[in-house]
């Protein structure tokens, strides 16, 4: 863990108090209103941090900035406008204000279109422990930019820095709608990440690590960020080609197997639901999943990466299970979308809140040692380099590296395969999920192991 200082909150931290934003946010609903608006919600966001990219000792970015913006959305009955800016003065917001009006003149009327209902919205920001700010200098940034980039170099010949970067960051959303409701929350986000370039015989390849929490405590030690990135670049440059084609288990690493929780949260979230363009916009209810399986949405996790109060709408997430022992048991709906579907709003507007894929049998043993051990012959997943799923009816084919397993120990690095199947087979083909859990912004996983893949070499 990270022990370097922090705690103090930066000098004059935003460009605006929360006093300012309500006083701001309270006359452009005014004006709203005056020009014919029937509801109107506002939304300032405040952002400032440092940020430090160094390739090999050279810095190349040192910037410490501060932004404000302002989101408006006006109805006229069900009438919806949009509008933006980032300048506060009274003619400016007031030409921002008569803009959407104007804008929401011209739309077409929308039934679904509107604020969310008052019994959704949050009445009280729960106390997420997301506030954490760091006391760090361009020069102490720069000091943890040089050490990721040693752990980098310690991980063997031919590897070097392709660029890294230290970033500290603080933002504050201030929200207010024409109905009386209101709600902030301030967050912290920072970060360390490495990019390294492994060379050998002509042949070059990038690999890349980062660590991201909201308490600079919480980040991994500069070091081993860059030493996982260069070992990662290192191993997979002595590749052999995959020969035919077959199928196949497949182990996709911590890492690539958030992309299935990504694109669980694709096919269940918003328009392609109520619009039937997903696989799933049908089954809730039904098994997805094997039974061993279950996604669970926590939004008020303390400290979480995704953890907030509150969504786009105002609308207070839940602590829930997505799917249940294989069950989808929940969608993820704005307050939009939920009207589409007549159903609850999920907290969902800015996306999921902290999902983790988990199994009842997983063991506190199940390692990635002990999930290639499980694979005893396959393909293992580190990195892909295209493709995706189709969402309309689950079909799956992506490119990607990783590495060939042959009773239970890895042979040599592949590039260039192309595993391909069914997102709905995949899902229900799920044999085993690790212990070795990752956590990449709203998504948590170890790696998960699939049986019955289509693998193509080149």
């Amino acid at each position: 863990m990270m022990t370097d200082k922090q705690g103090a909150v930066m000098p004059n931290t935003f460009a605006h108090s929360r006093v300012q934003l309500s006083d701001l946010a309270d006359s452009v609903i005014r004006l709203a209103l005056q020009e014919g608006a029937s509801d109107a919600q506002v939304v300032f966001n405040e952002s400032t941090g440092l940020l430090i990219e160094m390739r090999q000792g050279r810095l190349k970015t040192r910037t410490r900035a501060s932004q404000s913006s302002m989101f408006l959305t006006v109805y006229r009955g069900h009438h919806q406008g949009t509008t933006r800016s980032t300048n506060y003065s009274p003619a400016s917001l007031r030409e921002t204000v008569q803009a959407a009006c104007r804008i929401a003149g011209y739309t077409g009327e929308d039934r679904f279109a509107g604020l969310a209902a008052e019994h959704y919205l949050c009445r009280k920001s729960d106390h997420l422990d997301l506030w954490h700010p760091w006391d760090i200098d361009e020069a102490s940034a720069a000091g943890l930019a040089q050490r990721i980039e040693a752990g980098i170099v310690s991980a063997g010949d031919g590897v070097v820095s392709d660029g890294v970067t230290v970033h500290s960051g603080l933002s504050d959303c201030f929200m207010m709608d024409s109905r009386g409701f209101t709600c902030s929350e301030r967050q912290s986000n920072h970060l360390m990440g490495a990019r390294a370039l492994a060379s050998k015989q002509g042949r070059s390849l990038l690999d890349f690590h980062f660590s991201s929490a909201r308490q600079a405590q919480s980040l991994m030690i500069p070091e081993d960020i860059g030493h996982r990135a260069g070992c990662g670049a290192l191993a997979a440059l002595d590749t052999l080609p995959l020969q035919g084609s077959r199928r196949c288990p497949v182990l996709f690493d911590a890492k690539c197997a958030l992309s299935l929780l990504e694109h669980l949260v694709q096919a269940t979230s918003d328009s392609v639901v109520y619009r039937r363009n997903s696989f799933l916009a049908n089954r809730l209810g039904e098994d997805v999943f094997s039974h061993h399986v279950s996604v669970t949405e926590d939004p008020f996790a303390p400290q979480g990466l995704a953890s907030r109060s509150f969504d786009g709408d105002g609308v207070s997430g839940t602590t829930r299970q997505v799917v249940e022992q294989g069950a989808l048991t929940g969608f993820f709906l704005s307050a939009y979308a939920a009207r589409h579907l007549d159903r609850v709003p999920t907290g969902s507007g800015w996306g999921p809140g902290n999902l983790s894929l988990t199994s009842s049998l997983t063991q506190k043993g199940d390692d990635f040692a002990a999930m290639v051990k499980k694979l005893h012959s396959g393909l293992i997943v580190t990195h892909f380099s295209g493709g995706g799923p189709r969402l309309i009816n689950g079909d799956y084919s992506r490119s990607l590296r990783g590495f060939w397993v042959e009773e239970g120990e890895i042979r040599y690095a592949v590039d260039g395969v192309t595993v391909a199947g069914n997102l709905g087979e995949m899902f229900r083909n799920i044999v085993a999920i690790g212990s070795d859990v990752t956590t990449q912004g709203a998504l948590t996983s170890g790696s998960v192991l699939i049986d019955h893949l289509q693998v193509a070499g080149r």
